[in-house]
């Protein structure tokens, strides 16, 4: 108990240091109490394995995206040096795409790389998609799509790009708030995906019933909150980040375009730019077990989800130190589970390695996302054994004692994850199978009851009868 209370305080004196400069804090892991929303310290979940720097002459400028294809190889978004960067999974150079190659990029902020090598590049100056060969040769552009159901005013500035295994590019086009544009192979439009609305909001109802014709028009103006980026999976699954919004920042959509993914909020507020702001996370990685790390460049901070949308981790933070970010802008993972962090401002790339506390937590929640429960159990009871207050590895343990049908067991595990659904669900059970137990001498019990009382009322009557006919009262 005092230790859990030593944990809460030193989690409270964490959110509350909050603003001071990263290098001021020591180099840590947290997650969030599922509960009360504050810190709970935990060990060390990611370590920095490389920091690339050297790319040549010259090096990194305001870079915007980083992607990584199925061998490990790197391609990042050169952006403000107008190329495309291709590296090994080290850091080292293995080729350079640009202007000095014969290929003419004008702000390429986005990249993709298909299974044969093939580059797609969001080229934003230009307004195109280019489509190189994996030696860099052009191959094709795709521009804006003619179609009567595009304004004509729309200006189409790619910023982002995925290509899906039915050879459909996604695009998302920078200041278009209608969510992805789809478009074929033959450069046709087929629609639009992950759409968000504007969210409802008394102030503007109330404007729309008093205001002004003139506050109204600009009322109509108001656009919905718009994605940050687009992330593809290996089973095929398009993941974005919405930002400025309160609650569901991070969307999975299926292939009818609907978000399958856990509402909720994701991430916490944070003052490290001085005043209380909302996460900001500008990209996603996704692993191959449907872990989700999501970026937030207004923390510069790391928050990993497993499959169901549950906190595992939060790590990073800003300062200029490694493990640090300035302006971190594009994350993704490898088949290793090393998660690699493009730093726009500071023009690197650094390279986390899971620590065994990490890999556990990620073997245990897999086991536990695919049902296998008492599997799970190893694991997460090694996490514990790590760390007692982890509270997802007391959930993971409460769902296994569960399945071998031990609900004292579990209640008391659910509450040390601090999960009332949970904990109610192992009580009804503990109480039916109490009721099975003691149900049939219960029932004796209440019946020798009920005679003992009967018999003991005809008692009573029998003596009081015996009284009045002997004293005649």
């Amino acid at each position: 108990m005092y230790k859990r209370i030593a944990t809460a305080v030193l989690g409270c004196l964490l959110l509350l240091t909050g603003g001071l400069p990263a290098y001021a804090l020591p180099q840590m892991s947290y997650t969030i109490d599922p509960m009360y929303g504050y810190r709970i310290p935990i060990p060390l979940t990611y370590t920095v394995d490389t920091v690339v720097l050297d790319v040549g002459q010259p090096g990194l400028n305001k870079p915007n995206d980083l992607f990584i294809d199925g061998k490990g190889i790197l391609y990042v978004a050169d952006t403000d040096n107008n190329r495309i960067v291709k590296l090994s999974g080290d850091g080292k150079v293995l080729g350079i795409f640009g202007k000095d190659q014969g290929i003419k990029l004008s702000k390429p902020s986005g990249i993709f790389v298909d299974d044969l090598g093939d580059m797609f590049v969001a080229d934003t100056g230009s307004g195109k998609v280019i489509h190189l060969a994996p030696d860099g040769k052009l191959i094709e552009e795709f521009v804006k799509p003619e179609s009567s159901l595009l304004s004509p005013d729309l200006e189409f500035a790619p910023d982002k790009v995925i290509l899906d295994r039915r050879g459909y590019i996604y695009v998302l086009n920078k200041n278009d708030f209608s969510g992805f544009m789809m478009i074929d192979a033959m450069n046709r439009f087929r629609g639009y995906i992950g759409a968000n609305r504007v969210p409802f909001d008394w102030k503007n109802l109330l404007i729309r019933v008093l205001a002004t014709p003139e506050q109204r028009e600009q009322l109509n103006n108001a656009v919905p909150p718009q994605n940050a980026n687009l992330t593809l999976d290996e089973k095929g699954f398009i993941y974005t980040p919405t930002v400025l919004i309160d609650a569901d920042q991070i969307k999975k959509f299926n292939a009818m375009g609907e978000n399958i993914y856990k509402k909720a909020a994701f991430g916490q507020p944070s003052i490290e730019s001085g005043t209380l702001e909302q996460p900001y996370f500008v990209d996603l990685a996704v692993d191959q077990f449907g872990v989700i790390n999501a970026l937030d460049a207004m923390s510069r901070k790391i928050y990993q989800y497993d499959q169901e949308g549950n906190l595992l981790a939060v790590f990073g933070g800003q300062g200029d130190v490694k493990s640090r970010f300035e302006y971190p802008i594009s994350i993704v993972t490898d088949k290793a589970g090393k998660v690699y962090v493009l730093d726009r401002d500071r023009g690197n790339i650094q390279i986390f390695k899971p620590t065994r506390f990490a890999d556990l937590i990620h073997q245990a929640s897999q086991l536990h996302y695919n049902g296998r429960y008492e599997e799970a159990l190893t694991p997460w009871k090694q996490v514990l054994a790590i760390d007692e207050n982890y509270p997802l590895a007391h959930r993971g343990v409460a769902k296994a004692l569960m399945k071998e049908e031990k609900w004292k067991d579990a209640m008391k595990e659910f509450k040390l994850g601090e999960d009332q659904d949970g904990y109610s669900k192992a009580f009804a059970e503990y109480r039916h199978e109490m009721m099975r137990k003691y149900l049939g001498w219960l029932v004796v019990a209440a019946a020798l009851i009920v005679y003992a009382v009967y018999l003991l009322v005809k008692g009573l009557i029998r003596v009081t009868n015996t009284v009045i006919r002997r004293y005649g009262y």
